[in-house]
């Protein structure tokens, strides 16, 4: 069951790394959406608590990194965006002028 879990979790990180390398917001908000019910779930099931592994703790160590990246790429990506946008949408006001 744990097995499951992981699995599932891991294969939303692959997708939030595409999502992040592509700046696809809104699929990055979808899959971030996904892996916060994922993790949720995981823990809120009371085997999980007794029939943990090191090899899955390990795991979920190394998803806590993962999603503190995801963090800070994502604010950094989307600050970068942002600014993108304003310069643009200046140039074509000054343009139009």
């Amino acid at each position: 069951m744990m097995n499951a879990y992981l699995s599932k979790i891991k294969s939303l990180q692959s997708e939030i790394d595409t999502a992040l390398k592509e700046s696809d917001f809104e699929k990055l908000a979808h899959l971030s959406t996904d892996l916060g019910t994922s993790v949720e779930t995981l823990i809120s099931d009371p085997s999980y608590k007794h029939n943990i592994t090191e090899q899955e703790l390990l795991d979920l160590k190394n998803l806590l990194v993962s999603v503190q990246k995801y963090q800070e790429e994502t604010s950094l990506k989307f600050r970068d965006y942002s600014l993108e946008v304003s310069r643009k949408r200046k140039m074509h006001q000054a343009y139009k002028q």
